[in-house]
């Protein structure tokens, strides 16, 4: 008896079997499809998205530059154009001389946005000019990201890869939350707000009585007779957007001085679960970036045999390129705490330490006199932004309400008890979490 005489014979089986190739085929050939796209219309969608914020913005910083003089339509194109920008690395096949290099390549990359910043507005003045300077450097990070994503999403199109697809799904939301944070931090530049970043000038700056000279390119050096030592504190110019040739002033410093320590004060990314302000140490330069001025200071301690020490407020790399939040505020003073207690760590009284604030300058300035306006906007920034996520948040109405907290006091009125009563560097009281009036002066 054949196959087919088999299937005519009993109606059951062959109506099972028809059933088992439909459902097998609708699995092998129909399934897939339609995952695939689902998931492409998601990434389509992300895609779209990060070019809204893309082009978000840009005109922020058209609107900005039309505030300084610019006329709309000029600065869009002259954006436009600009928003392409891009840097070619060098050839490092024999890293020799590779430092070198890319210190040429990025000194010609910050010139290039700092002409285009005052190109395009013209009537800003200095530091508001470097605010443009730092946007239009976000706005560029921000265009790239969208381009990169709506390459990958034309090659799933193209190919109709069901695996790339999900990869490219699987990064997207990292990727959409670190452009949200560029957009956020591009709109604090152009506010001259400070941003996480900037905690480690900020730290520096409350403990400098003067503004001192810029030994270096838009790096700052004030020589203060403190703890029975004599401390430098280096940090970038402020209260512009600026990084600062930090590395070539403690050259310059360990070539005039004997040098006993080098402490580097810097943002740094925590882990999940870590809480956000978390002050840490250890040994190294704490520098992030390209890695120039970071070598200069390892290259002048390995050679001076300069101990370096680092110290590293915890936060997540989207709080980092964000307006700073309380939480980084509040550890200004731990930090204070830990850089006097390593620069008398294994020195002796008369010694020369230097304690540099690494971190854009954008909002904060130069001395402890400048403190309270930089902690005011601050505090007004931070509870913009929590009054929009707070809304975003009545929208998801099935959710349970958080239990609102009492406001703590202003930050302005605790520096000015703080001031009165014979401190005159930080909040330490308000920083420390004690809300009551008394401020106890630093020992």
């Amino acid at each position: 008896m054949t196959f087919f005489q088999l299937m005519a014979g009993d109606t059951n089986t062959s109506k099972m079997l028809i059933q088992w190739v439909l459902f097998i085929g609708i699995f092998m050939f129909v399934v897939p499809k339609l995952y695939f796209y689902q998931m492409y219309s998601k990434i389509e969608a992300s895609a779209r998205k990060l070019e809204g914020i893309s082009k978000n913005g840009q005109k922020a910083v058209v609107k900005a530059a039309e505030k300084y003089g610019k006329e709309r339509k000029t600065a869009r194109a002259m954006l436009t154009r600009f928003v392409d920008f891009f840097v070619i690395p060098p050839v490092n096949l024999d890293p020799f001389g590779i430092m070198k290099k890319l210190e040429h390549l990025v000194h010609s990359s910050e010139d290039r946005f700092k002409d285009m910043a005052n190109e395009i507005a013209p009537e800003a003045g200095k530091e508001e000019s470097m605010d443009v300077y730092m946007g239009l450097q976000a706005a560029v990070e921000i265009n790239t990201i969208a381009k990169i994503v709506r390459h990958f999403v034309e090659l799933v199109k193209k190919f109709k890869n069901l695996q790339f697809a999900m990869i490219l799904q699987m990064q997207l939301p990292m990727i959409e939350k670190l452009a949200e944070a560029e957009y956020k931090g591009l709109n604090a530049f152009l506010k001259g707000n400070a941003i996480g970043d900037g905690i480690g000038p900020l730290v520096v700056a409350s403990m400098a009585r003067e503004e001192g000279k810029e030994l270096t390119p838009e790096a700052l050096v004030s020589k203060e007779s403190m703890w029975d030592r004599n401390i430098f504190f280096v940090k970038a110019k402020g209260p512009g957007g600026r990084l600062g040739e930090i590395g070539d002033a403690v050259q310059m410093l360990c070539k005039k001085h004997k040098i006993a320590k080098i402490i580097t004060v810097d943002a740094a990314q925590k882990l999940e679960g870590e809480k956000t302000g978390t002050v840490s140490e250890g040994v190294g330069v704490a520098i992030g970036g390209v890695g120039v001025q970071k070598a200069k200071i390892e290259e002048i301690a390995v050679k001076n045999k300069i101990p370096l020490e680092a110290l590293a407020i915890k936060m997540s790399p989207f709080e980092a390129i964000s307006p700073m939040p309380e939480e980084v505020l509040k550890s200004v003073n731990n930090a204070k705490i830990l850089v006097k207690e390593r620069a008398k760590h294994r020195t002796r009284k008369g010694d020369y330490v230097i304690v540099v604030g690494v971190g854009n300058t954008c909002g904060v300035g130069n001395t402890n006199r400048d403190i309270a306006k930089t902690i005011k906007k601050i505090e007004k920034e931070a509870k913009r932004l929590k009054a929009e996520k707070e809304k975003k948040e009545t929208k998801n109405w099935w959710l349970p309400k958080k239990r609102k907290s009492e406001a703590p006091e202003s930050l302005t009125k605790q520096f000015w008890l703080s001031r009165l009563n014979g401190n005159p560097y930080m909040l330490d009281n308000y920083l420390k979490g004690n809300l009551t009036t008394e401020v106890k002066p630093n020992a």
